[in-house]
């Protein structure tokens, strides 16, 4: 079964689809039928109803159109060793970095910005997981960067 992280509105849940039908969703196990219902859009059924849907990846951010709604995700890798999800902080899309607010060497808090990114007309805030020391700042004021592209490193903050 493969298997990813997915959040969204502050939910975090692992997902997982098997090749016959089956997904697990946050450990519990799901059945469902899909077909193609043309145009790229996917006919699911479960539990007797059935939606439209059509998903589309940017980078880490899938895109969910199910039945006349969309809902947005943040595909986060499996954590190697627990609960860290990785050193560095990537970009969720493709953009532009407009400012960098963290230097190497300095000590931030969980929820700190640490770059602001701009992408599609709007300014994300790049914000650190969880309290640390930025390690290195991979990018340039002014650089266009790919959705994925490590933007900052960040080591676990020294007690």
């Amino acid at each position: 079964m493969r298997t990813a992280r997915l959040s969204s509105g502050g939910r975090t849940e692992e997902v997982g689809l098997g090749p016959s039908g089956e997904a697990s969703l946050g450990g519990r196990l799901v059945r469902y039928a899909r077909e193609d219902a043309g145009g790229g859009l996917s006919r699911l059924a479960t539990g007797g109803t059935a939606r439209r849907v059509l998903a589309v990846r940017d980078g880490q951010r899938v895109w969910v159109w199910c039945d006349g709604s969309v809902h947005v995700f943040d595909r986060t890798r499996r954590a190697r060793s627990g609960a860290d999800h990785g050193a560095g902080l990537s970009a969720p899309m493709p953009g532009r970095v407009r400012r960098i607010l963290a230097a190497p060497g300095e000590s931030v808090a969980r929820g700190a910005v640490l770059v602001a990114l701009e992408a599609m007309k709007m300014e994300h805030a790049i914000r650190a997981p969880r309290d640390g020391v930025v390690k290195r700042v991979m990018v340039r004021e002014g650089d266009l960067v790919d959705a994925g592209a490590e933007l900052v490193e960040l080591e676990p903050a020294k007690s």
